[in-house]
């Protein structure tokens, strides 16, 4: 073999805009001493027998691009016969997978993290629809307006930097999407009403940093469900930008769970099925149902949550005037453990 790692490209990440960000990735890795192959996916989908086919050949695997991409190399990895460790460099529309395990997107940091060698047992979650489809995921898995949304934004040709795809998707799903009934059935908990959407988080992001999920964490082995009932399309555009500071779990219309097994079908059995969608790629129609995998798989990562820590900095205001929490008990796998909060329905 002769090589360590084996990088698995998509040129199509952020709408074929990653090609400089590979470049300066391959020469960041070169120039740090780490040994690899390149490899390029040929079409959509590809990422995963390619990821599977070179894990057998004992390489550990590196996605490079963006969340579809992270999750076609992670579901090749898992399905393969070694099972090696897998890791992520961001250069996609959403980087929210990468950094469901604390990587920033920032190119040279993420070859600096891989360089660095340091790896964790992550949760992961597992996504199985009515004909026995699977699918493995590390982020959130969602039904709903947000898997419309996802939809529309991968459809289009993302001209936009980074978040603003689903913002303006965001806004244009708003204007004929409409609200149906669900029932989500957990561990302990059922929700049979109106609903806008329900997320299902293994991590707390999705669509470019819109944080759903806030309290989901990939270290305490339980999934945060986070609904949204009935809101009119005004106030659903008007808190829309809460998700991004982690504001909206105060919201009369949001309701919150904790559960390691989340089954979702539609209330009404002549209404037309929700689309359902995990780490940014749309798999079909509900039903469907999700498992929690307590310390499923051993990722590439950084000690501590770097993605955490930017976001403290960041909306440092914020979290002195108590607009939003610090959520420090996620800031690794110690902490997490032992401060794990309690949901708040």
């Amino acid at each position: 073999m002769g090589k360590d790692f084996a990088l698995i490209y998509n040129p199509s990440s952020a709408a074929g805009k990653s090609r400089t960000s590979f470049q300066l990735a391959l020469a960041t890795l070169e120039k740090l001493g780490v040994s690899f192959e390149a490899k390029q996916t040929e079409y959509a989908g590809h990422a995963i027998p390619l990821a599977r086919e070179l894990a057998n050949d004992g390489y550990r695997i590196i996605g490079c691009g963006g969340d579809g991409t992270c999750n076609e190399v992670f579901n090749g990895a898992i399905s393969s016969n070694k099972k090696p460790l897998v890791g992520f460099i961001p250069m996609g529309s959403g980087n929210d997978i990468p950094g469901a395990i604390g990587v920033l997107p920032d190119i040279k940091r993420a070859c600096e993290v891989i360089s660095e060698g340091f790896s964790e047992t992550c949760d992961i979650g597992l996504a199985t629809n009515s004909t026995g489809e699977k699918r493995y995921f590390i982020g959130i898995g969602s039904q709903g307006f947000d898997a419309e949304v996802t939809r529309r934004a991968n459809k289009g040709t993302k001209r936009f930097n980074g978040t603003w795809n689903y913002v303006v998707a965001t806004v244009a799903t708003a204007t004929y999407f409409k609200n149906r009934h669900v029932k989500v059935t957990m561990d302990n908990d059922t929700f049979e009403d109106e609903a806008y959407l329900v997320a299902v988080g293994n991590g707390a992001s999705y669509g470019g940093w819109m944080y759903m999920c806030p309290n989901a964490c990939v270290y305490d082995g339980v999934f945060h469900v986070v609904i949204l009932g009935k809101m009119s399309k005004f106030r659903v555009i008007f808190n829309f930008t809460k998700m991004y500071y982690k504001q909206h779990l105060s919201l009369p219309a949001i309701h919150s769970f904790e559960s390691k097994r989340v089954k979702i079908e539609m209330a009404e059995p002549n209404d037309k099925p929700y689309l359902y969608q995990v780490d940014g790629e749309v798999l079909g129609s509900l039903p469907v149902t999700y498992e929690a995998i307590a310390d499923g798989y051993e990722f590439i990562k950084p000690k501590k949550n770097e993605v955490l820590i930017e976001f403290n900095k960041k909306y440092e205001h914020f979290i002195k005037e108590g607009k939003t929490n610090d959520y420090l008990w996620q800031i690794d796998k110690e902490t997490s453990r032992a401060a794990k909060p309690r949901p708040s329905n």
